[in-house]
């Protein structure tokens, strides 16, 4: 086996021991406990010291884990995503004001997500819970974004949804919290209007 071969099969393998102890805590969250590092360690089955290279800390491996448990639970009815099933600038502000709300309910422990991802001692990674939520909206616009405009909304909708939107609107902007998911949902209805309408068959057209 070479070494780059090795070096990929141990990091992969990483990976697993890390979604092994989190997808622990994240169950010991969902029954109501606020497991130690060493408890999660224990019903994983590694040690306390592997389970500490990646939670140093309780509160660390506390906050994803919380974070992870009510993301799961936190869907709500939005009109179905596809081609035909939805206009997509309605299936974004369901999904926006979805965020919203759930970034609002769950605020101070996003906020120490944030904190502690941006300290390169932490070793914290944040869950990145907007994956799915653009993916959804992507979804709903079906084959009618080119792969440019698609990928150009893609990365517009990650500055719209999270807590760094909530952040930016409230300290910065100083919107009161009742107000975010109103303009969080605007915002994100607007962006698909505007790519849908740059990426159309006619100004497509127009262009040439």
């Amino acid at each position: 086996m070479g070494e780059a071969t090795w070096n990929r099969g141990r990091y992969a393998q990483k990976l697993r021991t890390r979604q092994a102890l989190m997808d622990a805590a994240v169950e010991l969250v969902r029954a109501g406990q606020h497991p130690t590092v060493s408890a999660v360690a224990g019903r994983v089955g590694v040690s306390r010291a592997t389970a500490y290279r990646y939670f140093p800390r309780q509160d660390l491996m506390l906050s994803e884990a919380t974070i992870r448990a009510a993301a799961d639970g936190a869907a709500e009815a939005v009109p179905p995503a596809g081609p035909d099933a939805a206009d997509p600038a309605e299936v974004a502000a369901a999904v926006a004001r979805r965020s919203a709300l759930f970034a609002l309910e769950h605020e101070e422990r996003l906020r120490t997500g944030l904190r502690l991802s941006l300290d390169p001692q932490s070793g914290y990674q944040r869950p990145g819970g907007r994956r799915p939520l653009v993916a959804e909206i992507l979804a709903s616009a079906g084959d009618r974004l080119d792969p440019a405009a698609r990928a150009r909304l893609a990365a517009a909708l990650h500055l719209a949804l999270g807590i760094d939107a909530i952040i930016v609107l409230t300290d910065i902007a100083g919107l009161d919290r009742n107000q975010v998911p109103d303009v969080v949902e605007w915002v994100a209805a607007t962006l698909v209007q505007a790519a849908m309408g740059v990426s159309s068959p006619e100004r497509s057209r127009r262009r040439r």
